[in-house]
């Protein structure tokens, strides 16, 4: 059975309260999710432990904020999360493109302008939510390997980049396994070189997958897609 997924998440760095009521009020509209910080390094730390398709800074930081762009494109997790830069002034847009900023917004900001800057961006942040986008399941793998007898699991997630199941037959960290599972509502067989990353008793196994036909992954974003977008439409 499907979950629902999760509003996009944006961390909002920022102590002006009507600039951060401002945005607020325009993310609420689009059913955005705000995680609002006025200080820049508590922001910068949450993003350590957290992950969020959207990061808007507010550049009255001064350099901190400038820093900050800079190095949520160097983390793993947020290398392709939107950025938005709020700047006091245009003179500072070169500054915030060339540190990474996806779009820019200029003091005061105007409504029509805040909108459209966010109607444009939408659509990367609910790529970048796909990138990790876990679908609740409940359907059989089949799974083989070159020194087990084949057997079979129940995966519980999948992602476009791996997959959790459980199943009685221990396996090891590290160990290569080939999948073989139909997703919910297709009719065709995906077939996944996956890695063991994690096991967990009892018998819940996180696995990456290593090799996927171009075919096979275009056709499992493309699920993934309407399964996402199906339950932000809830």
């Amino acid at each position: 059975m499907l979950t629902k997924a999760k509003a996009v998440k944006v961390m909002l760095a920022s102590d002006d309260s009507e600039t951060v009521a401002i945005l607020c009020n325009c993310m609420a509209q689009m059913a955005m999710q705000v995680d609002v910080c006025a200080d820049i390094d508590l922001a910068a730390g949450k993003l350590c432990h957290a992950k969020f398709e959207a990061v808007v800074i507010d550049f009255s930081y001064g350099a901190k904020a400038l820093e900050m762009v800079k190095k949520t494109h160097e983390m793993t997790s947020h290398k392709k999360a939107v950025v938005i830069a709020v700047l006091n002034d245009s003179s500072e847009m070169p500054d915030a493109f060339r540190a990474g900023a996806s779009f820019t917004l200029v003091k005061p900001l105007l409504a029509e302008i805040l909108a459209h800057t966010l109607r444009a961006s939408y659509p990367m942040m609910v790529r970048e939510m796909r990138r990790y986008y876990r679908c609740a399941i409940e359907i059989p793998v089949r799974v083989a390997s070159d020194t087990r007898t084949d057997f079979l699991a129940e995966a519980i997630n999948i992602s476009e980049g791996g997959m959790a199941i459980v199943s009685t037959t221990p396996v090891r960290v590290g160990e290569q396994l080939s999948l073989t599972v139909v997703l919910p509502g297709t009719t065709n067989e995906v077939q996944i070189t996956a890695e063991v990353c994690w096991t967990k008793d009892p018998g819940h196994i996180g696995l990456e997958f290593v090799k996927v036909s171009a075919m096979e992954s275009a056709g499992l974003q493309s699920w993934l897609s309407d399964r996402l977008e199906e339950s932000l439409a809830r």
